[in-house]
């Protein structure tokens, strides 16, 4: 679809009803992908009291889980829980716990840094899951923790529950895959986890509906800016359907938190009926004018430019003022655009030309008001084509505009020109380090901005899938923090990470997946040669996935051999490898690996024929030499075809 201004379509999120269950039990804290064939940590004694939350968010087909665990007996130094789905319901990826489902009974146990919990400790696990139908089968109805019955009640002779469970230790972190910038210290106590990958929710548990805006900090809570449009409402209500093209305006929406991760909805603080029906809106950001003391957004509105007014951060915003045309631009407008505040307070615009997008601006707001932008500034012109998803931050007193390819909402490499003026002087284009093999998480540039605490400070750079505008994955937003290497930023490419907004510091997430592109959904269309793998002949992406459009495939006419795999740099340890397969059977030999991590090869036959997407693992991946690669290899008959989907690599200990 295109707008207004040539805008081809692009995407949002999904996820409705929010269930929660107080049971009994108690649990483990950090993601381990993998069910089938997951090996299980033997519980070291029996809990003897336990109280398990169990919250669901369905939508029709599929789920996610979030289990609270906590223990209100004696100390425990490893768990098990035990519960039953309803029929039909089936676990796929997990984080925190090892997973494993026979039928319909599901255990999950505790993994190294999380087993151990004190009397009154708590920790928290989860799991993607799926369903026939559009009805969500419900949830499981009684909970063991190491065998014994979850009943909310502390035995005789234990300590009195206190009214607040505590927190089991939070794990040490990880290292940051890729290029080591300076080490940005770790998150402490106050860290909250961000999970990528999934469709996000608000502090009360309903979608977050927030595309194409910005972040404004206010003291110490940022204010996240976006369009709710009409289109993402539906994807919400069934990702199945796939791609829709409604890009229809319903509202300006604003969110607040003070840790980045747990985000409160504040209204609809600018809709439809505010802007005379509306029609094209987007590319929002907010900023507050130092003289007048007012809040301005402004957005795109149709052909030309929106400016709104309100006294408070968190809204209503009145409509002040429009704008037809910004002075030195070719085609007189923006394309894409986004609002970048100095540490001045001084606001700006930086964006891209309308129709063709080829030319980067940067104008100020007018200092008296910010309800004009003044005169523009070219600060580079592209000759490899158009550039949008235009997003702008400084870090160290040097200021970065990036943007993506014009592919219409589709996940794109970052572009970056550099300066240390924030109108002249940019450097030649430059793609971000560690865009490269997945396209930026499968998003496209959304907004950007940087965190500054006690204790250090990095950029957010937050990546749109749109309202399944383009097919680019699950989930509508993609956070991920970019460091420094001198002045060359590098983006982390990470489905989990830890954050402490007050410290101004990250680590990589004990859950987080290890593999680049793992959906493979990264190319838009059909290819050879996949982002992020390595592939021989034979092997291409296939229309039609374990979720999303597309997968791996390894065919031929005639007899043959493939190889797809990553070489992936990650801390020593031990992992689980787990990825959603079908076969033809029949091949010589074909099978999901893990090699060159310092063992012998592990991994597991998927020769046999496998009719309907199934999950399988290669567990104890022990790496002692900070790399594995991993893969799917085949030696295969004529006419034989093996089809894999949404890998992931977690650490288990």
């Amino acid at each position: 679809m295109s707008d207004t201004n040539g805008r081809a379509a692009r995407r949002t999120g999904w996820a409705p009803g929010a269930r929660k269950r107080i049971a009994a039990a108690v649990t483990g804290v950090v993601v381990t992908a993998g069910i089938a064939a997951v090996s299980l940590a033997t519980s070291a004694n029996a809990a003897t009291g336990c109280q398990v939350a169990y919250t669901a968010n369905s939508w029709p087909g599929g789920f996610t889980a979030t289990i609270s665990i906590t223990n209100l007996g004696s100390p425990i130094t490893s768990w098990t829980l035990g519960f039953t789905l309803p029929s039909g319901e089936t676990v796929g990826e997990g984080w925190s716990a090892a997973f494993s489902q026979s039928g319909q009974a599901v255990t999950a146990a505790s993994v190294a840094y999380n087993g151990s919990l004190a009397t009154n400790a708590s920790t928290s696990i989860g799991f993607n899951g799926t369903f026939p139908g559009a009805d969500y089968p419900g949830d499981p109805a009684t909970f063991t923790l190491n065998g014994t019955a979850c009943n909310g009640v502390a035995p005789s002779g234990s300590a009195t529950p206190s009214g607040t469970p505590t927190s089991a230790p939070s794990p040490t972190p990880t290292r940051t895959p890729g290029p080591s910038p300076t080490p940005t210290p770790s998150p402490g106590s106050n860290a909250a986890t961000l999970q990528n990958d999934v469709f996000w929710k608000d502090t009360s548990g309903n979608p977050i509906y927030s595309q194409g805006g910005g972040v404004l900090k206010v003291g110490n809570t940022y204010y996240w800016y976006g369009a709710k449009y009409n289109g993402a409402v539906t994807y919400y209500n069934n990702p199945a359907a796939g791609k829709n093209g409604d890009t229809s305006f319903n509202a300006v929406t604003a969110y607040s938190s003070t840790d980045l991760v747990h985000w409160k909805f504040e209204g609809n603080v600018l809709t439809a009926a505010d802007l005379g029906g509306a029609g094209w809106v987007g590319r929002i950001g907010v900023a507050r004018n130092p003289n007048t003391g007012k809040y301005v957004l402004i957005s795109q509105l149709n052909s030309e430019l929106v400016f709104a007014t309100s006294s408070t951060p968190n809204g209503r915003f009145t409509r002040a003022a429009t704008q037809a045309k910004i002075t030195n631009v070719v085609n007189d407008m923006s394309g894409d655009q986004s609002v970048f505040v100095d540490d001045d307070g001084q606001a700006y615009l930086a964006f891209s030309n309308r129709s063709g997008r080829s030319h980067l601006y940067v104008a100020r707001l007018r200092p008296s008001d910010f309800l004009q932008v003044e005169p523009a500034a070219n600060i580079y012109n592209s000759s490899s084509g158009g550039r949008e998803g235009n997003i702008m931050f400084k870090h160290a007193g040097i200021y970065y505009i990036c943007s993506s390819d014009l592919h219409g909402w589709n996940a794109s490499h970052t572009y970056c020109n550099t300066s240390s003026k924030v109108a002249s002087g940019y450097s030649p284009e430059f793609v971000m380090q560690g865009t490269d093999a997945d396209f930026s998480h499968v998003t496209q540039t959304g907004l950007a901005f940087e965190v500054k605490g006690s204790s250090g400070s990095f950029v957010v750079f937050g990546g749109d899938r749109w309202s399944d505008f383009a097919g680019n994955g699950i989930g509508y937003n993609d956070w991920v923090p970019v460091t420094f290497n001198g002045t060359a930023p590098i983006f982390h490419s990470l489905s989990q990470w830890n954050v402490d907004a007050a410290a101004g510091t990250w680590s990589v997430g004990r859950g987080n997946n290890y593999v680049l592109n793992p959906s493979v959904e990264a190319d838009r269309v059909s290819q050879s040669t996949m982002a992020g793998w390595t592939g021989t002949a034979n092997v291409a992406n296939h229309s039609g996935g374990h979720t999303g459009r597309w997968s791996m495939a390894q065919s031929a006419s005639s007899a043959y051999t493939a190889n797809t795999y990553q070489n992936i740099s990650l801390p020593n340890g031990t992992y689980t490898l787990s990825a959603w397969v079908k076969s033809s059977g029949g091949q010589k030999s074909a099978t999901l690996y893990a090699r060159n991590f310092g063992g012998s090869e592990l991994n597991r036959s998927i020769s046999q024929s496998i009719g309907s997407w199934t999950q399988v693992s290669v567990t104890g991946i022990t790496v002692t030499n900070g790399s594995v690669q991993v893969g799917v290899t085949s030696n295969a008959n004529a006419g034989n075809w093996v089809y894999a989907d949404d890998f992931s690599l977690v650490r288990t200990s």
